[in-house]
């Protein structure tokens, strides 16, 4: 669930919604004769073996979408006690419940006193606050949805958490020990126990809820922009590693755009190849394939939960999508040169397009959208 969440549900909400339906249902079933919704169930039993707590974004994305066949009041109230229970210590030692869930709610983020003990993955204390401000932000949308305001109110407010681990002076995730103070010396390029399998550099762009604030703190749109150059120019960007799939698609919210494009394309030819050892890291049961499909086609789910993809370069002269409910989503591309990869127009249904982003509404209602690309941004 730490993989999947973030580009192959998403992608299976488009091609499959009664598949993706059924998947909540068993996690549903899970649930309830566990005890407990699972957090990274593997082999159908209960593990802490990954951060996070994805469900939450799964579940509430295919709600929200509209992809609903289950008890999403049983769903609901499984999510709400992962969020604001510890669970006791028996179910905790077999892999139930959030991992520092008392921390993070005490301090608004899991200091470097809590080492995470019972967790396969000890430490990651900035990475877990990251992953848990996004599942909260997934929750409250679901609450808000549901009609539950106090819930909705509670669980927005703590996913602004993201906020207590990136220094405002660095403009970079950090590690906070228990009395606010920052972690010192600080390398931000080097990996470490606070962080999970990557750098604070890398992981400070895990805000897919609310680039804008992170954009605010960064100290705005250029520094963003300047952010994201540092890690390609650094070569320290890691597709191996999921957390960071959307740092390409982030220049759409900056001044350049024309950056996410020149970056998707060339991740697509250098990471991906038809040999072996042909993907950047293990496929991570379809994560790493998701993103190439997205990509491929020219839009990628930044923010699973949100009704939106962020554009980038599609591949192909032309990709239809062929929907369950039989309609079809085409996408046509236009170049001026074989080696063009920078998006000149866009026409959705015959209507020019200046948005930066697809809707799943726009994809699912079936249409055209026709892409000319340039060799020049």
């Amino acid at each position: 669930m730490w993989d999947i969440y973030r580009a192959e549900l998403p992608l299976l909400e488009i091609l499959q919604p009664k598949l993706v339906s059924n998947i909540v249902h068993s996690l549903i079933l899970k649930g309830q004769q566990g005890g407990w919704m699972p957090i990274f169930p593997i082999w159908n039993s209960y593990t802490s073996a990954m951060i996070g707590d994805h469900g939450a974004a799964f579940i509430a994305s295919a709600y929200l979408k509209g992809i609903a066949n289950y008890d999403v009041k049983e769903a609901y109230r499984l999510l709400r006690q992962n969020a604001f229970e510890v669970a006791p210590k028996a179910d905790y030692e077999e892999g139930k419940g959030r991992r520092a869930l008392g921390s993070y709610m005490k301090y608004g983020y899991i200091p470097l006193e809590d080492p995470v003990d019972n967790a396969p993955h000890r430490g990651e204390q900035v990475s877990r606050t990251l992953e848990y401000a996004y599942d909260d932000y997934a929750l409250a949308m679901l609450a808000k949805s549901l009609g539950h305001k106090a819930d909705y109110e509670a669980l927005y407010n703590r996913s602004k958490n993201y906020k207590n681990v990136i220094d405002t002076v660095t403009g970079l995730a950090r590690a906070k020990h228990a009395n606010g103070s920052w972690i010192s010396p600080f390398y931000p390029d080097r990996k470490t126990s606070y962080i999970t399998e990557g750098t604070p550099r890398q992981y400070t762009f895990y805000v897919p809820h609310d680039v804008a604030g992170l954009t605010k703190l960064m100290g705005g749109k250029n520094r963003l922009e300047s952010a994201l150059d540092s890690i390609f120019i650094k070569d320290e960007y890691w597709h191996g590693n999921e957390p960071g799939h959307q740092t390409p698609y982030l220049y759409n919210f900056t001044n350049a755009p024309w950056k996410t494009q020149q970056v998707v394309a060339k991740i697509r030819e250098e990471e991906y190849t038809d040999g072996p050892g042909g993907l950047s890291g293990n496929d991570d049961s379809g994560q790493m394939s998701a993103w190439y499909v997205f990509s491929a086609l020219g839009f990628y789910p930044v923010d699973p939960v949100a009704d939106n993809y962020q554009l980038g370069t599609p591949l192909f002269n032309r990709a239809v999508i062929n929907l369950e409910n039989g309609r079809k989503f085409v996408i046509n591309v236009t170049k001026n040169t074989p080696s063009a990869i920078y998006i000149k127009s866009i026409k959705l249904n015959g209507a020019n397009y200046k948005q930066s982003s697809l809707s799943f509404r726009d994809i699912s209602h079936g249409g055209v959208m026709n892409i000319v690309l340039s060799e020049k941004h």
